[in-house]
């Protein structure tokens, strides 16, 4: 036990049962398999409960009897995740062992679980999957339909759900954004009541809701996008009728493993009532964010956006980055490609220079370059403490041979947080390529969170390549969203705010780092584009990404003077609230942002249930519009905390109205008690 948490296995009956005040899930063992028997809401007494599919692990015979153990723990790591009670149950057989391994949070409505797997010498496995019979028009098998009990070994979970009237919310993500930009796709399906019907997805979170008594059960996936995953055999989701709900998708090559203790990707399940049900799964998000009292939003420097690349970067000009990043409440100051002796393959100074295999390039790769810093890094770090500013670095970890490097690299940052005491590292070139790799690369992340005691903090770019995305191994940082440039015309400030008002409906927004940039830089090349970036004031651009952590994408110095007083004079009110901010649930309000509507964040602040709304009005002509709120916010207290022009807001129960007075502007209103 655990503060409300519990886990139980009853040798009896071959039964799991772990849960907490909130939530409850049962688990049946058969031989080497096991099965979702039920999913209870404790909270109210709902229960999803029936027939599910029967789990089986390749490396265990499926006709023998295992070893079985089963070992529970307090998991009090403050570093990566909150303190959880942990239920391991191990399957240990002739061939292998299999491990599920279930993380349940105090007052936390969602259970998180991992399986991983060993597999003793070379056996050889033959994958299973069982064959389904499509359509054959005899009406009478319709009711004859079993639930499939194949040994299908590329199941994460099956859930009951106990032939109810359905209906599924699914959202698909998108990440390797310099070709993306549409970052989130939902569907919305009503489910087929017949043990026949079939529904297939693909995506990361599934909203399963019974309608006639208004409860919901999620089911998320945490893997790498659809893009990325690893060995993809299966669409992600699937429900056979309205019998079971099935999430699809080890990531593992069974014949071609690693050695040692390899993981599933992960899966959790939550449940409550539909309309707190998005609310359960925020705090479930928090659970993989630490309670350090440090953290919050953060707005970070980085000099990449202005496409001098690493032509510009030397003491000098980080010196002077540093003075205007301090005039602009600039909380970190990120150098990027250039600090480097190597040279990388995106290089202006010199061509031929590498994307992996830095070690082999170069012994010296990662050494500061001493023509551009002959002092090192020691006055750049000096002056930033001085100006109360941190300074980050950007890094690449070695992706060749599936990362063996990775000890190396654990040290090379090391060497950097100790003797610089830098902390904020992005990690960028990262190729994720197999189980091995993968392995690897989650050691060198848990080894340096665990040796700095979760000081170190990763900023994870997922602009290209096979890399996490935004839902695997979350624990360890914010995520890099988007490269956007004015250089290509590929910067519209109403995409960035769309991909960050979609993305809030999935992951919480104190993950994302969005950009805002110069907007002054290359307006030629905008010449007559309804949406140029010129025709928005910089606390505009500001504001569209402040409920995420802002990230100045320019070279600072380049600003005009009057933009950067602008930027300083939302920066410092922004850092009254970002606490705040930080520990509110993101609902993106209005219209989805497309440069000619009306839309918003209502960010309702899970600890004292105030809200902060942030409006805006695009280009469109209309100057007012009445935004639905997902709350009555009568009667309570109403403060205008910025706006960018004049308006006139207006609370009226569970909607706001507000008279714009300007085009591509915003109002920012606090209501509370």
């Amino acid at each position: 036990m655990f503060k409300d948490c519990y886990a139980f296995y009853d040798e009896s009956t071959a039964t799991v049962r772990v849960g907490n005040s909130k939530v409850e899930k049962v688990i049946v063992i058969n031989g080497s398999r096991i099965r979702t028997e039920c999913v209870r809401d404790t909270a109210n007494g709902f229960e999803w409960l029936g027939d599910s599919l029967w789990q089986h692990c390749p490396v265990l015979s499926a006709d023998e009897k295992p070893e079985i153990t089963f070992e529970t723990k307090i998991v009090e790591n403050p570093y990566i995740m909150k303190p959880h009670l942990k239920a391991v149950l191990c399957l240990k057989g002739k061939e292998g062992s299999a491990w599920y391994e279930y993380l349940i949070f105090p007052e936390i409505s969602f259970i998180y679980n991992q399986n991983f797997v060993s597999k003793q010498g070379n056996i050889a496995i033959v994958e299973e999957t069982a064959v389904k019979a499509g359509p054959t028009g005899i009406e009478e098998e319709q009711n004859k339909v079993a639930v499939n009990d194949s040994t299908d070994f590329d199941i994460l979970d099956s859930i009951p759900m106990a032939n109810r009237h359905l209906s599924v919310e699914s959202y698909k993500l998108y990440d390797k954004t310099d070709y993306n930009d549409m970052l989130v796709e939902k569907q919305n399906a009503s489910v087929y009541s017949f043990r026949n019907g079939e529904l297939y997805r693909e995506g990361n979170v599934f909203c399963i809701n019974d309608y006639t008594s208004d409860n919901s059960i999620m089911m998320i996936k945490h893997s790498p996008t659809e893009s990325s995953a690893l060995n993809r055999k299966n669409k992600d989701f699937f429900m056979q009728g309205n019998v079971y709900a099935t999430l699809y998708g080890t990531g593992i090559d069974f014949n071609n493993m690693p050695d040692g203790k390899v993981p599933y990707y992960a899966s959790a399940v939550g449940v409550g009532r539909t309309v707190d049900i998005q609310d359960e799964y925020w705090r479930y998000n928090t659970a993989f964010c630490t309670d350090d009292p440090r953290r919050a939003l953060f707005c970070m420097s980085n000099t990449w956006g202005d496409r001098s690349q690493d032509m510009a970067v030397c003491e000098s000009f980080m010196l002077k980055e540093l003075d205007r990043a301090h005039q602009m409440g600039v909380d970190i100051v990120q150098i990027d490609d250039g600090w480097l002796t190597g040279i990388t393959a995106n290089s202006l100074r010199k061509k031929g220079g590498v994307w992996e295999g830095f070690y082999a390039d170069d012994s010296d790769f990662w050494k500061v370059n001493a023509e551009r810093f002959p002092n090192g890094l020691e006055p750049v770090v000096e002056k930033a403490k001085s100006l109360g500013i941190e300074m980050g670095l950007w890094f690449g970890p070695d992706s060749s041979n599936d990362f063996e490097n990775y000890e190396k690299d654990i040290e090379t940052l090391m060497h950097f947080y100790n003797t610089y005491g830098i902390r904020y590292f992005k990690l960028d070139g990262v190729k994720i390529r197999s189980k091995l790799g993968e392995m690897r690369f989650i050691k060198m992340l848990e080894e340096l969170t665990n040796r700095t005691k979760g000081d170190m903090r990763f900023n994870l770019d997922v602009t290209a390549e096979d890399r996490f995305g935004y839902m695997y191994q979350s624990q360890f940082g914010t995520l890099f969203v988007e490269n956007r440039y004015t250089d290509y015309v590929n910067y519209f400030p109403h995409n960035t705010f769309k991909n960050v008002w979609n993305l809030a409906r999935v992951v919480p927004t104190r993950r994302l780092q969005m950009e805002l940039l110069n907007t002054r830089r290359n307006t030629e090349k905008y010449e007559g584009v309804l949406f140029a970036p010129n025709s928005y004031s910089p606390d505009y651009l500001f504001a569209t990404v402040m409920v995420a952590n802002p990230l100045f994408w320019m070279e600072m110095t380049n600003l005009d003077d009057e933009d950067a007083k602008v930027l300083s004079q939302i920066s410092s009110v922004y850092k009254n609230y970002k606490k705040e901010l930080f520990n509110s649930r993101v609902i993106p309000i209005g219209l989805m942002p497309n440069g000619m509507t009306f839309s918003g964040y209502a960010c309702k602040n899970m600890e004292d249930k105030s809200y902060n709304l942030i409006l805006f009005r695009e280009a469109t002509e209309q100057d007012t519009y009445t935004y639905k709120l997902p709350a009555d916010l009568d009667n309570l207290n109403m403060e205008i905390i910025y706006q960018s022009a004049p308006a006139n807001v207006a609370i009226n129960g569970d909607s706001v109205t507000v008279k714009f007075s300007d085009k591509r502007s915003f109002v920012w209103v606090r209501v509370g008690k």
